[in-house]
């Protein structure tokens, strides 16, 4: 930790010297750029100015100094309690604690004290919306985004013909485009209108061009999507974010040539820092060198402490993940997505999630819900049946079927078309044999509602629902021995005997032993025996239907010998009994 200080303690005497002649709209521009440091020694130099205070609370949350932010903020605050831009960055810092009355209260004490004859400050409104529309999504939805954007609006309005500041403008046009984006998702309409407008107000202006890009790939648009980060590192070729937007992208095509290529763009753009040995840790672990992935990583963070960018701790995660310790990868897995921008997490993160706590004993609750997690996060079908595959296959691996089974249910939803297999992994691989019968009662049910030519929908309902309802209180077991024998007695294939002879079984014990209703016990009597397997068993079964045909006859109230039908699946021969085993589906 002494280390950590005097190195950026000399880093920060280094970018001051630069900096004592700089304003605050140069460190804004700084901080837009990415140059945290630099930026932040700028506003540090002129701290005594409440929009300085803002701007450097701003710089010490994007330098993961939140600590540092709150006591700047603080200072300020004793000397200038009443000042918009300090009230304003209150604010700011309450949503960062999930507080999101507390802060509006802030924010609407700031656009009070900004106000002028001509109403509401433009530069406060675009600091209140900016703030909620930057954290929406960060903190349990913190915030009413619908605010942020009538705020926004009010701040475009104010500024569209009387300000000059063009930067300005397109930063409020930015803002806004951001919380339209949160205010409509999956529509980017009207957030692409205002990056458009943004960029048409100030055609230098990347980060316009960045959110644009962002829309694309989100829609997985990637010509589009490289297109405007083009547009953006030409209008602006000091603009880290685009660079290191276009370096994941590299990454994640496996381009690692062209990935090291923008990294050095990256490092040449940036201020001089420790973080800048984070492409070299990413090399390491892109060539397989685990372990000097893990200790250049580990350099990093002794180096920087709390203030490294979140996607190192992904970096180790992994890195101790694909060396086979997952374990290992436990906390730096927690750290990242404690501390991550929640708008920057990707469904393979969730991924990380799931692979790192299936190697924790007792963790298979916060496996299921990683699964669950990337589903939401990923958007494609392809993308999601792979996610809802591996978690099916972790669960089934250790025998939780119920859990295996909830995945594989989620999986029939989610395919355009599912297949009979689908249905019958679902409802058998995992939710049978797991004891779920009422779940794969559903499964089954639907299935063959789906599949009504093929017999597995129809005999597996059945064999839940005798186990769920073996006395027919639900009214499904007897439905669904009436809808297997019809289907069955239909039915060409080679077990079609053998289902109608196991259901019409069960359904005359039902009917004589449970329902005392001898004519349907009859009924289902008959149809058993002319199903029978063997003639050893129909004899059997005639025997049976003598008996109840004897009590039916007699008048109520005599005292006849009492008999009963079979119990479900007397008379079967062991042959018989082997065909409840079942076959999947082709």
């Amino acid at each position: 930790m002494i280390n950590k200080k005097i190195h950026l303690l000399a880093l920060t005497v280094i970018l001051g010297a630069a900096a004592s002649a700089q304003s605050i709209q140069d460190g804004v521009k700084a901080l837009y750029e990415g140059k945290v440091l630099g930026a932040k020694s700028i506003f540090e130099k002129q701290a005594d100015k409440p929009e300085a205070t803002y701007w450097l609370v701003r710089a010490d949350v994007e330098n993961q100094d939140k600590k540092g932010a709150q006591a700047a903020l603080d200072k300020a605050l004793a000397a200038k309690p009443n000042e918009a831009w300090l009230l304003a960055a209150k604010g700011y810092l309450q949503l960062l604690d999930n507080k999101a009355n507390e802060a509006k209260q802030s924010f609407e004490s700031a656009l009070t004290a900004s106000k002028g004859r001509r109403g509401n400050d433009p530069e406060i409104l675009n600091a209140v919306g900016g703030a909620i529309a930057t954290e929406y999504n960060n903190i349990d939805k913190v915030g009413d985004i619908n605010y942020a954007v009538q705020k926004l609006e009010e701040a475009k309005s104010l500024t569209a013909e009387k300000s000059k500041d063009n930067f300005f403008k397109a930063d409020i046009l930015t803002n806004l485009g951001d919380a339209y984006r949160k205010a409509f998702p999956g529509d980017g309409t009207k957030a692409y209108g205002a990056y458009s407008d943004a960029n048409m107000a100030d055609p230098t202006f990347a980060k316009a061009f960045l959110k644009t890009a962002m829309i694309f790939k989100s829609q997985r648009n990637y010509d589009l999507f490289l297109q405007n980060l083009d547009k953006a590192t030409a209008a602006d070729p000091a603009y880290v974010p685009a660079y290191e937007a276009l370096y994941e992208y590299k990454i994640g095509t496996f381009d690692f040539n062209s990935a090291n290529q923008v990294a050095d763009k990256i490092i040449a753009h940036s201020d001089p820092s420790p973080w800048n040995e984070y492409y070299k840790a990413q090399t390491f672990y892109l060539n397989k060198q685990y372990d000097q992935a893990i200790a250049s990583g580990n350099g990093i963070l002794q180096k920087m402490g709390d203030q490294v960018k979140p996607k190192l701790y992904r970096l180790l995660a992994w890195s101790y993940v694909d060396k086979g310790d997952a374990k290992d990868a436990q906390p730096f897995m927690e750290k990242f997505f404690a501390t991550v921008n929640k708008d920057d997490i990707t469904p393979s993160d969730y991924n990380l999630k799931a692979t790192v706590y299936s190697a924790v004993p007792g963790k298979e609750a916060e496996v299921a819900k990683a699964f669950d997690e990337g589903l939401k996060a990923d958007t494609t079908v392809a993308g999601r049946v792979k996610i809802l595959e591996d978690g099916a296959k972790f669960f089934g691996d250790k025998k939780q079927y119920g859990l295996q089974g909830d995945l594989l249910a989620k999986l029939i939803e989610i395919k355009p078309t599912p297949t009979i297999n689908d249905y019958f992994n679902a409802g058998y691989r995992a939710y049978y044999q797991g004891k779920e019968y009422e779940k794969s009662w559903k499964v089954f049910d639907r299935m063959r509602t789906k599949f009504p030519d093929v017999n597995y929908g129809y005999l597996w309902a059945f064999r839940n629902s005798k186990v769920f309802d073996s006395a027919n209180a639900k009214n499904v077991m007897i439905p669904d021995g009436e809808k297997l024998i019809a289907f069955s007695q239909k039915d060409t294939a080679k077990d079609a005997k053998a289902n109608t002879f196991e259901a019409a079984t069960t359904m005359a014990t039902y009917y004589v032993n449970v329902a005392s209703d001898k004519d349907n016990g009859l009924k289902y009597l008959t149809i058993a025996r002319d199903a029978a397997p063997d003639d050893a068993t129909k004899q059997q079964l005639q025997g049976f239907i003598d008996q109840v045909s004897k009590m039916a006859a007699k008048p109520a109230g005599s005292k006849a010998q009492t008999g009963a039908a079979p119990a479900q699946g007397q008379g079967a021969s062991k042959k018989d009994s082997a065909s409840n085993k079942p076959k999947s589906p082709k």
